[in-house]
């Protein structure tokens, strides 16, 4: 197991749940349990249907297609490159495209300027998809203010009940804030049980279970919208976050794990160069691997020594069956190293090389 000392231990918990403040909106800003029920929210505030298309990335987790597949909204789907950007080649407005989702892959940004000018160009609304960009900015500007919409999960990076941030940026939409919030509000609290149980197993130092086999890519489909309201204690832990030491962290443990591969991994577990900009919070370190053996053998060997290595996102069932935009090939390279943080490097170096050793 990899030496972490959570952010706030269980008794914190409790102490900030009867003390804490909790982050609060404003006029552009709102809250709501989940990222994607964020989107369901705005897509019809927006007033977008059946009929309507959305262009997005092939290589998307299934759960951003359950607000588009409930609304009757069909995405059209582009090509990324090898530095997780658009691949501008594949994309392609068809009659009836409303908006464009781009996506912080792992907290990096991408040429907003090139997004916004085609935006711009096509008369389509931009969301930006910043799910795993909490703490990231680029050029001292958050991520979240980019694009007309924003959503944030920074529940994935506190490790929170829940939690997601929604960001209007274009004022053209501020009369939209009131029925967004209203929606996102209107929905029932989560029940808090099941994540202070694993809170406290956590905190003991528990694995409930083993890691499961990532390399299943139908193995991990959601079909939950998770239509819940962002927990208070989610928001005290939001308010009580410190995002300058969260961004210092994680990219110093992103360094020292990428100059680690590049010294030690040979060539089974590879960092993409150069794919972090400054100023962005990384959610994990993204390395390909040489080949579909080295891939199942480094997963089953970081499964064996507790290493939380895996794959991402789950795929659409249409991308995985047609392999839409190579999406499903680069599936099948890409495996991505947990960061948080608290890990810390002395446990995490040498648990890392077991896994390369064993591959």
């Amino acid at each position: 197991m990899i030496k972490r000392t959570p952010e706030i231990k269980l008794p914190g918990l409790v102490q900030l749940f009867l003390s804490g403040t909790a982050c609060q909106g404003d006029e552009r800003t709102g809250y709501t349990g989940y990222a994607r029920f964020a989107l369901l929210n705005l897509l019809k505030v927006l007033g977008l249907g059946r009929g309507d298309r959305i262009l997005l990335p092939a290589y998307i987790c299934d759960v951003v297609l359950l607000p588009l597949a409930e609304l009757g909204i069909e995405p059209v789907y582009y090509g990324v490159t090898q530095d997780f950007q658009v691949e501008w080649d594949s994309v392609e407005v068809k009659p009836g495209s409303r908006a464009f989702i781009s996506v912080n892959y792992f907290g990096v940004s991408q040429d907003f300027t090139a997004i916004a000018d085609y935006c711009a160009a096509h008369n389509l609304v931009w969301v930006n998809d910043n799910a795993h960009g909490f703490a990231s900015s680029l050029g001292g500007k958050s991520l979240e203010e980019f694009g007309d919409f924003s959503f944030t999960s920074f529940r994935k990076v506190l490790g929170s009940v829940n939690g997601a941030r929604v960001r209007i940026n274009n004022d053209r939409y501020l009369p939209l804030k009131g029925e967004l919030d209203r929606l996102n509000g209107a929905a029932p609290p989560e029940s808090r049980q099941r994540y202070l149980a694993s809170a406290t197993l956590r905190t003991a130092g528990i694995r409930l279970r083993a890691l499961p086999d990532f390399s299943d890519p139908r193995g991990f489909c959601d079909d939950d919208v998770k239509a819940h309201q962002a927990d208070v204690l989610a928001l005290k832990q939001l308010a009580a976050s410190d995002q300058d030491r969260i961004r210092q962290r994680r990219r110093q443990l992103y360094q020292t794990l990428e100059l680690f591969l590049l010294a030690n991994g040979g060539k089974e577990m590879l960092p993409l160069p150069r794919l972090l900009r400054e100023g962005n919070s990384p959610l994990v370190l993204p390395v390909v691997t040489q080949d579909r053996n080295s891939w199942l053998g480094l997963m089953s060997a970081a499964r064996r020594h507790g290493l939380d290595l895996h794959t991402w996102p789950s795929l659409p069932p249409t991308v995985l069956d047609h392999d839409v935009c190579g999406a499903a090939t680069l599936w099948g390279r890409m495996l991505y190293l947990p960061l948080h943080q608290d890990l810390e490097p002395e446990s995490y170096l040498p648990l890392l090389q077991k896994v390369l050793d064993a591959a």
